[in-house]
């Protein structure tokens, strides 16, 4: 059902602009989509303020290298640098980003008990972003490698290390 209602309004934003090639690298365009970065993955919201600067929401899940029942959040903040749009029938756009992030993590044990752990994590990283021109207008997938670190205290390992990600975003005027 999640997956039904963001797929549709994903569609649905195809339809509220009119696009035309490079629009991820534009001032004032704001960016809605999928956004994975170890460990928070969930809906992203980018938004341009110039074609240099940058700000980045992600809102959704979080993932760590051992198993956990029960619920987890994270919430991310970016701030990210764009370098200069690239490219003649390909065009990318390589960036650096830095984030604080906020994720929390229930674990459910036996018998009805449960714990729960948060921490305000960091990370500074780069990537890359891609639109194909003739494919969809305005549809930009990115790829990038960083740095994450936090610590949960209690008991619980604190993590830090490769961060990864991949993301899809459409881009329209506001």
């Amino acid at each position: 059902m999640k997956t039904n209602f963001l797929f549709t309004l994903l569609f649905s934003l195809f339809f509220l602009s009119t696009v035309h090639a490079q629009r991820m690298g534009e001032a004032g365009v704001l960016g809605a989509g999928l956004a994975s970065s170890y460990p928070a993955y969930g809906i992203s919201g980018k938004y341009n303020f110039t074609e240099h600067h940058t700000a980045q929401l992600i809102l959704g899940g979080a993932s760590y290298g051992y198993s956990a029942t029960g619920f987890s959040f994270g919430a991310s903040g970016r701030y990210v640098y764009n370098f200069n749009v690239l490219g003649d029938s390909f065009f990318f756009k390589p960036y650096a980003y830095a984030q604080v992030s906020y994720f929390t993590v229930k674990y459910d044990y036996y018998f009805g008990t449960s714990d729960s752990y948060n921490t305000v994590g960091f990370g500074l990283g780069g990537g890359v972003e891609c639109e194909i021109p003739n494919f969809v207008e305005g549809l930009a997938f990115s790829g990038e490698l960083g740095y994450i670190g936090g610590d949960f205290g209690s008991g619980i390992d604190s993590f830090a290390g490769l961060s990864y990600g991949a993301s899809v975003h459409y881009y329209f005027d506001l």
